[in-house]
């Protein structure tokens, strides 16, 4: 078989998908955080990325070797990186909404806010084509999601030409892909 760039061009039609055209929205919070608040995280999600999707396998002996059978599926945690603004909305959500989960200073939950997916929400990742958002390839959404972690935010004199930011990772039970 020769080697034919033509082909190869081909095959990767329009180029290949280009991992900056994305967006990333929470459409769904529960009850105590204002899901207005992050109306403009498709502008600040500076980063993302699919997480793994794993299927473990369970191992069985049989006459002496061993039977891989498929087993769980498990889902990566999802990795953003946001830009906080100056008023930083987004930041101020995601804590409110770690408060409703365990309170920092009580140490309890607030019940009073329960929806029907207990602390969690929705959030969707879209990717678009190079044509831009009239062209979108995929839909991923992350159902009962909710931020586990808020990392923190670097502040030094040295940085004084760059724009803070923060990673957030999430936490969901399953992710469905259109």
């Amino acid at each position: 078989m020769a080697f034919n760039l033509s082909t190869f061009q081909g095959a990767l039609a329009s180029g290949g998908a280009r991992p900056s055209l994305f967006d990333l929205t929470v459409t769904s919070a529960p009850d105590g955080v204002s899901t207005s608040l992050f109306d403009n995280m498709k502008y600040f999600c500076r980063v993302s990325a699919l997480p793994p999707l794993t299927v473990t396998p369970i191992e069985r002996q049989y006459f002496g070797r061993t039977v891989k059978i498929p087993g769980d599926m498990t889902f990566g945690d999802l990795s953003t990186t946001i830009i906080q603004t100056e008023g930083g909305n987004e930041r101020a959500a995601l804590e409110t909404w770690m408060q409703e989960i365990n309170h920092t200073g009580n140490n309890v939950m607030n019940a009073n806010h329960v929806t029907s997916n207990g602390f969690s929400g929705e959030v969707q990742l879209k990717q678009y084509g190079k044509e831009g958002s009239d062209n979108l390839l995929h839909t991923i959404k992350f159902i009962d999601c909710w931020p586990s972690a808020i990392a923190e935010i670097a502040l030094s004199y040295d940085t004084a030409s760059d724009i803070e930011e923060f990673d957030v990772t999430w936490t969901y039970n399953y992710y469905t892909f259109a």
